[in-house]
Parts: structure tokens; sequence; C-alpha cells
């Protein structure tokens, strides 16, 4: 067997085999990939501080992600509901995660914020987890919320901390700085025993 050496790689054969080389099977990621697209799921991205009512806030995106196969929502501060992440920017025609916006009694307390996904089973006997209901407005559709602190899991419901925003002054907020601790989509189990407390469990996909 012969192959003519080409670009970026090389064959040679003998008695004992033959040999290919590959020295440039492709170009690095970030020749082609845009900003977002180096975004992994979850990620929490755009955090700026803005002005609203007078006062200095910060706002925030999470980059779409899903967990047990439903896209998480995110509260957003230009609406009264929740949205999906990945809604379409009438500007750009790209998707645009809606922007959260930490409450200012959060980061007047405590420097830090805790960027929170909550997820509960539906309702019934029993339960079922995830919940097949897919609706964002439902208060079992896996949520993103912004938190002081992160509660306790519970029987209705469990929470995973995505990452924390912590501020740099809590009076006059200027800069910040942002902790990511999940990097991917997840899934998730809930398991309950008996009259103890359910437990939830998260493994990245």
């Amino acid at each position: 067997m012969s192959i003519q050496p080409g670009v970026g790689y090389t064959f040679t054969a003998s008695s004992q085999g033959s040999n290919l080389t590959i020295e440039k099977p492709w170009s690095p990621w970030t020749t082609y990939a845009t900003t977002e697209d180096l975004y992994h799921p979850f990620k929490i991205v755009n955090v700026q501080i803005a002005t609203s009512g007078g006062s200095q806030v910060v706002r925030y995106q999470v980059q779409s992600g899903t967990i047990n196969n439903l896209v998480a929502a995110l509260e957003d501060v230009t609406a009264t509901n929740l949205v999906l992440l990945n809604r379409t920017n009438p500007t750009t025609g790209q998707p645009d995660p809606p922007t959260g916006q930490i409450d200012s009694a959060i980061y007047d307390g405590t420097n830090t914020a805790y960027i929170v996904m909550s997820q509960g089973p539906a309702i019934g006997t029993p339960p079922d987890y995830p919940d097949p209901t897919f609706s964002p407005t439902s208060s079992r559709y896996p949520q993103i919320i912004a938190l002081d602190t992160i509660p306790a899991d519970v029987d209705a419901r469990g929470y995973l901390c995505l990452g924390t925003i912590t501020v740099d002054d809590v009076t006059t907020p200027t800069t910040f700085s942002v902790n990511q601790f999940v990097t991917g989509s997840l899934w998730s189990d809930r398991i309950k025993l008996g009259t103890t407390t359910a437990k939830y469990y998260y493994a990245r996909i």
C-alpha cells in the first residue's frame, strides 16, 4: 500500500509496516469559535454595574444550560415571569440570555451573592423527578436566582450553587469578581428514604 504525502501529513512504508504521521490534523478551536461559543453551559457572564431607580445594581446573565434535559430559566428583570435562557435577540437574531439582577438588599448586607439553580419534584404521589411539566412558569421548573445564602435542600426542592458574584463595596458597588462552580449541563437524581429529607445528586453531562 502506498499513499502520497500531502500538506500536514507524511506516509512511509517498509517491509515492517506502514506509518502515517499527521502533523496538523485540525486548526485550533479558537480559529473558528466566537466568544459566545467559548462560554460553557451555566457560565455566569456579562456581569455589570448598572443604574436602576437612581441606585446602582448588579446585573448578570447565565449562559444556556440544561438540567435533566430542561433548559433552566432565569428571572428576567425586564419581565414579570420566567423566560427560557435561549431566547432570540430581536436586534442580532442570535440567542441572548435574559438579564438577572441581584437584589440590593443582598449586597447591602453581604459582599457575595450566590447564583443558585433550584428544582423540585412534581406534586403527586409519588412525585416525579424531574418534573415532567415543561413550563418555565411553573414553580417546579428549574430556576436560576440570586440569593444571599444557599438554602438547605428540602423534600420539595433542591438547590445547587452555579457560582458567586462578590461586590467589592456593598454600599457603592463599582467592581466585582465571579467564582464559577458549575461548568456544564447536568443530570440530577433525587433520592428519598423513609422520613429523611430528600437528597439531590448532580452529574455533569
